[in-house]
């Protein structure tokens, strides 16, 4: 609850600034509790609070400009922040693809199996996958531009250790290392999905999704081109992209605005007595503040259940579809080399056809299909996609191979906007980096799981690779249509801002739904609060824990069986507070 502009200066108590990590989850009333002194507090921490408030003063202030400047824009950032997002994404994603049609020949030269070759994707893939929730919560506490910057800088070491390596294990090793900050392309999708209206994000991600596919149009190219100088060449060539990259986000990139608006307390400052309650903490107050702390351990607009169904509904799709994804990535070069003869040179030009086929895809064809389909139809398009083009890269001559693989990369590249697109829009501010993240980790799971899967088969036979892929695509098609009606019932409750207090009222069918609201509206109804009570004379930031407990005995609880019931309870309570509120004010009266 903010205070109101009403409150007699004579009446306020002195201010303290609220902790730190009030704002971790947007909970406005976060800093609330710990805020308070309990009885005994010291004149130590009295003397400490004008200090706090000074040191921190200046920073919450200048937070606060920030936050205006860069929301100025209607999309949360300048345009420029938004291109530069595209351009670090696409020089990141350049140097990854420079080397990934070179890499099984590379390994080859330090006498690596069809398996070993797998399993140099599959290692980057699961470091990648055990080191997402670490740079989640990084990206969360200290902000998306320092997490890029980290992130840029371990891929450079990575990739020149990949480049100098003298052995398949330490090429392994390097591999692993260079998955454990391959976190760019994600940090970047977040940076968008807080900057971008929701009506706007299927376009700006799948935008963003293209400067990858443009990326992987251009990276195996000039990865086979180097490859002449060296087949070491292209890592190299990629710790050198990375260290480019650097010094730009380091200079012009601003932080996310989302980030800095959950990191600035939605009041800057918290009225607070110095001394222990006049009346004491009650124990109802106590067990509001109790209540309230079980109430943050649920993510607020969506709730536990909507979270996970989020996740689960578009993260598992993710999964199967990156299986099929990978087998087809990482043992094209051998499927190529045994069917047709081609060299390293000529793979590398074969992939960039695909990569066309996606940045086509991305440009043009992406926003269509979500804008007219939805996002969950859109990903069952995009998955049917995949299972035609994988079986039809089997297929002779090589044009009708290579037609099958540009058909592959534009099932791909409609896939995995629609799953971006439908994950992002299935969240609030509040659990957005939860479920967004929950994808990518399973997306990086099938990442692990499809070069291992495709390198067994390929050592079985170099045509079974696609046909796998195939049937992990027909499963995440089958996966997305058995979930349409969970996300489409997801979607409508996010709409209405509701919250889900139970799994099973949501996966189960019919049940109440709690509404918790935005951080806005809490604030707003905050506010309201703040200024009704001064306004009739209850001093609010005195007795403030009484206050409390007197808003907990005022509104029991309501009927939840039906809506009809819950009206009916929502209309007997305000009815007697009516009552209530004329005899208090008659026998104020005639006192």
């Amino acid at each position: 609850m903010a205070a109101g502009s009403s409150v007699p200066a004579m009446q306020r108590a002195p201010l303290q600034s609220l902790p730190e990590d009030r704002s971790l989850h947007g909970d406005p009333e976060r800093g609330f509790a710990a805020a308070f002194h309990s009885e005994g507090d010291s004149s130590d921490e009295e003397d400490e609070i004008p200090r706090a408030r000074s040191r921190k003063g200046s920073d919450l202030r200048a937070m606060q400009k920030r936050v205006s400047a860069i929301t100025a824009q209607g999309l949360g950032v300048d345009l420029s922040a938004v291109v530069l997002v595209y351009l670090i994404n696409f020089m990141d994603s350049l140097g990854g693809s420079i080397s990934t049609p070179i890499l099984p020949f590379y390994a080859q030269e330090f006498g690596a199996t069809y398996e070993e070759v797998g399993r140099l994707f599959s290692v980057f893939a699961l470091a990648q996958t055990a080191a997402m929730p670490l740079l989640a919560m990084l990206s969360d506490r200290y902000g998306r531009r320092k997490v890029l910057l980290l992130s840029l800088l371990g891929t450079a070491v990575g990739s020149a250790w990949q480049g100098m390596a003298m052995s398949y294990s330490s090429l392994l090793l390097a591999r692993g290392f260079s998955g454990i900050w391959a976190g760019v392309a994600g940090v970047c999708q977040v940076y968008i999905a807080d900057s971008v209206p929701k009506e706007l994000r299927a376009r700006y991600i799948s935008y963003l999704l293209s400067t990858t596919q443009a990326a992987t149009l251009f990276g195996p190219s000039i990865g086979a081109g180097l490859s002449v100088l060296g087949l070491n060449a292209p890592c190299l060539t990629q710790a050198a992209v990375a260290l480019m990259v650097w010094p730009i986000v380091q200079v012009y990139l601003p932080e996310s605005p989302e980030w800095l608006r959950m990191h600035m307390p939605l009041g800057l400052w918290t009225p607070v007595p110095l001394s222990p309650q006049p009346f004491g903490r009650s124990r109802a107050a106590s067990s509001h503040a109790r209540e309230r702390t079980r109430q943050r351990q649920s993510p607020p607009g969506l709730g536990n259940g909507g979270t996970k169904l989020a996740i689960f509904a578009y993260g598992f799709v993710a999964l199967w579809t990156m299986i099929a994804q990978m087998a087809i990535v990482s043992m094209y070069a051998v499927y190529a080399k045994e069917e047709f003869d081609l060299d390293s040179l000529h793979v590398g030009f074969a992939m960039s056809l695909g990569a066309l086929a996606s940045v086509t895809t991305n440009i043009w064809i992406s926003p269509f299909v979500n804008d007219k389909l939805g996002d969950a139809r859109a990903s069952v398009v995009g998955s049917i996609g995949v299972v035609l083009g994988s079986l039809a890269v089997l297929s002779s001559p090589i044009q009708a191979s290579l037609a099958g693989l540009m058909l592959a990369y534009l099932g791909l590249a409609i896939n995995s906007s629609a799953v971006a697109c439908g994950a992002a829009g299935l969240t609030d501010a509040a659990n957005r980096s939860t479920v967004m993240i929950g994808v990518r980790m399973l997306r990086s799971c099938g990442a692990v799981i499809g070069p291992v899967i495709g390198g067994w088969l390929a050592g079985i036979d170099h045509r079974m690779p696609f046909m796998a892929a195939a049937g992990f695509a027909a499963i995440a098609a089958v996966t997305q249509l058995l979930l349409l009606r969970s996300t489409d019932r997801l979607a409508a409750l996010l709409c209405g801002r509701r919250s889900v207090g139970l799994d099973s009222a949501l996966l189960g069918g019919e049940g109440w739904q709690d509404e918790y609201g935005t951080p806005e509206e809490i604030r707003d109804l905050g506010e309201c609060v703040a200024d009704l009570l001064t306004k009739r004379h209850y001093r609010w930031v005195t007795y403030n824990a009484d206050i409390k407990a007197l808003l907990s005995d005022v509104f029991p609880p309501l009927p939840t069986v039906s809506d009809e019931e819950h009206r009916e309870g929502y209309d007997r309570v305000r009815a007697g507070a009516r009552r209530q509120c004329s005899q208090a004010m008659m026998l104020n009266e005639r006192c």
